[in-house]
Formats: C-alpha cells, structure tokens, sequence
C-alpha cells in the first residue's frame, strides 16, 4: 500500500502490494537493462515507473531514460534510443525479423484462441482500460519497455504522479471483516483523550491524529510517537502493561459514523514500532472525518476530528457516494445521519416475512430417518 520509489545508484527498488514492503534488487548502474532484475518479481509485486527518477530545478520529479534493451543494435537503428517508461513508437518497437529476414510486424494482445476473432467476438464488452491494453504491441527484445506500456495503458496515472501509489484512493478488499473487528473493539469501549481510563500516562502513543496535506485532495492519518527508533537516546518509553501491546487498526470514519479508510497493521516480530501512518483520498461527500486506532491490549482510541470539503474525494470511491439505503444503514451511525439520509432510510420498505411451514418426508426417506435420529437423540440426552 504505498510504493518505494527508490532508484539511485545501483539500488533497484520494488514494492508488492500485498504485505505493502519494498523488496530491493541490485544493478550495476541506472544504465543497465532492467530485464534481468524483473525476471525476480514475484506474483503480486510492480515496478515502480519512478524507479531513477531526477527531480529537475523546479522541483518537479521527472520520469527515467533508459537505453534500448537490446544490445547488439547498430546506432544507425530507430530502435536504438533512450526510452521513457511507458511510451514506445508504433511500427519501430513492436518489429523484428522472421526466419526469411523480412520484417515482421507485432500486434496487440489476442483474447480468442486461433488466428481469427470468433463471430461473437466484440471488444467494446471490455472496459476502456483493456481495450487500451489490448492494442499494445509485443515488443520482441524488450520486455521492460512492453510491461511499462501495458501498465500505462490499463492505469496512465501513476506514470503522472511520482507518489500515486503512496495514497490510497480506495478500501482494502478486505475492509468488511476489518470493519466487524473494529466493531468487536470498540463494543468494549473508546478511549479518547479526554477519557483515557487507566492508560493517562500513554495518551500521546495511543491517540491518532489527522492532518492535511500539501495536496487539496489529500489527508495523512497517524498514530504513535514520530521519531522513535528504540535507541538509548530516543523517545520511546516502555509502559508497565504493555509491553506487548500493537497496532492493529488505523481508520478513519466520515460525518455519519460510516468507515471511509481502514489498514491492518499486523505485528511480524518482537520489536515494537511505534509509529503508523498512511495517506488517502476520502469520498466525495465527507465534510468531516474523525481517527480511530484499534491496540491490541490497550483497546480503540478515538482522535480530534477534522472539517472537510465534501466537493473533495476520490474517484475510485464512487461505489460509496452511491451506497444504497440498505448498505447506508448498516455502516452508518444511526444517531449522526444527516437529514437526506434519513429520508432514504425511513422510505425503505422490508418485505413480509413469511411463516415456514414443516414439511412432511417420506417414513423411508434420508431426512425422515435423520428426523428420527435427532429425536432419539434428544431423548437419551
């Protein structure tokens, strides 16, 4: 959840989104085909196009060159030029030569088997992205420039902004069942500042905070003491009951008590971190947002909220401006609903619950000998 765009020198950093930690690979120099340190990816890991970046005099990152991956061109060939991630020429970077010595012209990706489309073959049922993906032609020679363009086709906003996947525009997948263990938390309780019950001494480590950012869209939520680096001159300060006490939640709900930004913080080893902290785009709508950060021992802590322009939010979370009534309702606190939604909630109509009725089986069916077998057994009990 955040990509390590760290690329000076020799140091080749990636980053997967699935345990959101860097992975690190080395080259020689910027200057080396980037093919053989992509062969090391694993499934659900990217390379970052930010990867050598040089940020110019005016402050602005700029994308990367690189030279043509195949090296034994003569300079006389279009092919043989410095690149930048996600752009390739079309009719140069997607040919070769055949077993004849002909030129020979790639095309894009095939979605169908065989040399011809079937008759029900129709490309507008695919989103706009794929479409996009599918007319990027293979590149014989240069995987590196072809996974950059296919990336750039299916998303061309992280090839526009240096930090894209430093900020989260939308929940995790798994945000409902972080939801129901924030849920289960906060049934035992929310300590705040105000109310930190027997924690008084911990209240700066445990209370989350929120604050903007240099970008209008943007909020940065934390939690902890920034600094901390558990050495002898640091601010770390080891509390009597908590000694091994973790994050486990960071979120954020909006106006209405509803979730809008949530992260699970699992705890891999014995040294303790104490410091968390994230970015994201709220949804369009949200006037004001308020932190939570869900410990372990020390239990759910609730921060100062913020005011927020509801005209600000993230694209990628249309889905929850849209909500229906009935999902409204279960995220929402019904005490903080605002006038509109309420409207929509009290128009709500449940249908009619019907009586079940028993049903006869059959004296030598499977379920009447089950039937019987249950009512034995609740004799003998």
């Amino acid at each position: 959840f955040g990509s390590s765009h760290v690329g000076s020198g020799s140091n080749l950093c990636l980053c997967t989104d699935s345990a959101g930690m860097p992975v690190h690979l080395y080259r020689s120099s910027p200057d080396d085909a980037l093919a053989v340190a992509v062969s090391s990816l694993k499934e659900g890991e990217f390379l970052s196009p930010w990867i050598d970046a040089v940020e110019g005099k005016d402050g602005r990152w700029q994308l990367p060159q690189y030279p043509c991956e195949v090296k034994s061109l003569p300079d006389e060939d279009p092919k043989k030029k410095r690149w930048t991630p996600g752009e390739y020429d079309a009719g140069v970077d997607n040919t070769d030569l055949d077993p004849n010595n002909n030129i020979r012209e790639w095309g894009g990706q095939k979605m169908w088997a065989g040399d011809k489309p079937p008759r029900d073959w129709d490309p507008q049922a695919y989103p706009e992205n794929i479409r996009a993906l599918m007319q990027v032609p293979h590149m014989p020679g240069q995987p590196v420039k072809e996974m950059f363009a296919r990336m750039k086709a299916l998303d061309p906003r992280p090839f526009q902004d240096k930090y894209f996947e430093e900020i989260l525009r939308d929940m995790v997948p798994e945000w409902p069942a972080l939801l129901r263990h924030a849920n289960y938390a906060e049934s035992f309780g929310v300590h705040s500042e105000e109310a930190p019950a027997e924690w008084t001494e911990h209240v700066e480590e445990l209370v989350p905070a929120l604050y903007p950012t240099p970008r209008p869209d943007t909020v940065t939520i934390c939690v902890g003491l920034a600094g901390c680096d558990g050495s002898e001159h640091s601010l770390m300060i080891d509390r009597a009951g908590s000694e091994y006490d973790s994050l486990e939640l960071l979120y954020a709900k909006d106006q209405e008590g509803k979730l809008i930004q949530i992260l699970p913080f699992p705890n891999h080893g014995m040294t303790a971190t104490v410091f968390h902290t994230y970015s994201f785009i709220p949804p369009k709508g949200t006037s004001s947002i308020t932190p939570f950060a869900c410990f372990k021992i020390r239990g759910v802590w609730r921060g100062s909220s913020v005011e927020w322009n509801p005209d600000v939010g993230s694209e990628d979370m249309q889905w929850f401006v849209d909500m229906s009534p009935e999902m409204r309702t279960q995220l929402a606190d019904k005490s903080k609903l605002q006038a509109k939604s309420k409207s929509q909630i009290a128009s709500l109509r449940y249908p009619k619950g019907q009586k079940a009725k028993p049903v006869l089986w059959p004296e030598n069916s499977w379920e009447g000998n089950a039937a019987k077998a249950r009512t034995w057994d609740a004799k003998l009990g």
